[in-house]
């Protein structure tokens, strides 16, 4: 009789035992994300054409918005007639000196040098009058418009001097060159703006074929930052775009249940409205760091309770699976 009593409470307690050690399904719910995706203007310049809208789809290699490369298209226009100008000046050097090219420069000269006399003869009478009609005009013999005129031609007078001034100098820069006549360190230095200058051409037809902007990735259009005519400076965000091959979705899991979970451990996901769309995911982040739970998941009983942050990535879906759909992600109790 105690022998059977014993057997009987071995069964029990062994029942009792398999009961607590079977754990329950367990299922948190989190949205679909998807990584978000700036497309940025790798130039300046005014909007001219948008080719998207929010909410579309777009592929790969679509056009999505044109900027407006008029200024860059003339520096490359200007760009070019340097480089020539560059190219004739080495070629120039390396042949020498020609002596008609000398005496050009001398009559040049001399012309500038002429007009160089006229503006300072000019420039001192003006400044004598101007301080003469200064005078009368203290002591109230002529009007102050009078004097602001003369002033004015002063101002003139003098700025035609500098200008002249400075041709004056850079011919006299010019003569003394063709004078000395090549050498090793003049051909350097002109092969040198050579290649500046084709540097600059082709960071200019470079910066030109940034003009068009097309999609790196297919996606759906999120955001739109800019409207067509307003003015992009070089980095600004035109919009944003959602890689619908990159979805995930994040859940939180209190601390007591967090042995359940693993990395790269594949899970399923169920979404309300794809009963008969087989979905995965995979575990790839789980927070080292406890957290309150969140406010846009948390209820009055969980509000207190300490989560782990949980990252599933989509591994197998439908292309009915959307950024903001609500989904359940099932961790299996052990059977």
């Amino acid at each position: 009789m105690k022998l059977k009593h014993f057997l009987l409470v071995s069964l029990i307690v062994l029942f009792l035992t398999g009961c607590m050690k079977e754990s329950k399904d367990l299922t948190y719910t989190g949205t679909i994300e998807a990584d978000e995706i700036d497309i940025s203007s790798e130039v300046s310049g005014t909007l001219q054409k948008l080719f998207i809208e929010e909410g579309k789809e777009i592929k790969k290699g679509e056009k999505i918005a044109k900027i407006d490369t008029t200024s860059l298209n003339l520096k490359l226009k200007e760009a070019k007639a340097r480089l020539n100008s560059a190219n004739a000046q080495l070629k120039d050097i390396s042949n020498g000196t020609r002596i008609e090219e000398v005496k050009k420069a001398k009559a040049s000269l001399e012309s500038i040098e002429a007009l160089l006399e006229g503006a300072k003869s000019k420039y001192d009478y003006l400044s004598k009058n101007y301080d003469d009609l200064k005078n009368l005009y203290e002591n109230d013999a002529v009007s102050e418009k009078k004097l602001e005129e003369a002033k004015t031609l002063v101002d003139q007078s003098l700025s035609n001097f500098k200008n002249l001034q400075k041709q004056y100098d850079q011919g006299k820069v010019n003569l003394d060159f063709l004078l000395k006549g090549p050498t090793g360190e003049k051909i350097k230095i002109a092969q040198s703006e050579v290649e500046r200058v084709n540097a600059s051409i082709e960071l200019l037809q470079y910066q030109i074929s940034k003009g068009e902007i097309y999609s790196p990735i297919d996606g759906v259009v999120q955001n739109i930052n800019y409207n067509e005519n307003e003015f992009i400076q070089n980095g600004a965000n035109i919009a944003n775009i959602l890689d619908l091959n990159n979805k995930w979705i994040k859940i939180y899991i209190p601390e007591k249940e967090l042995h359940r979970i693993s990395l790269n451990q594949e899970l399923n996901i169920n979404v309300d409205y794809l009963e008969n769309e087989k979905i995965k995911g995979k575990v790839v982040y789980i927070s080292p760091k406890a957290e309150f739970t969140p406010k846009n998941v948390e209820s009055k009983e969980n509000k207190e309770e300490m989560v782990f942050e949980v990252k599933i990535k989509i591994i197998k879906d439908s292309d009915l699976l959307k950024p903001g759909m609500f989904a359940d992600v099932k961790l299996e109790g052990d059977k």
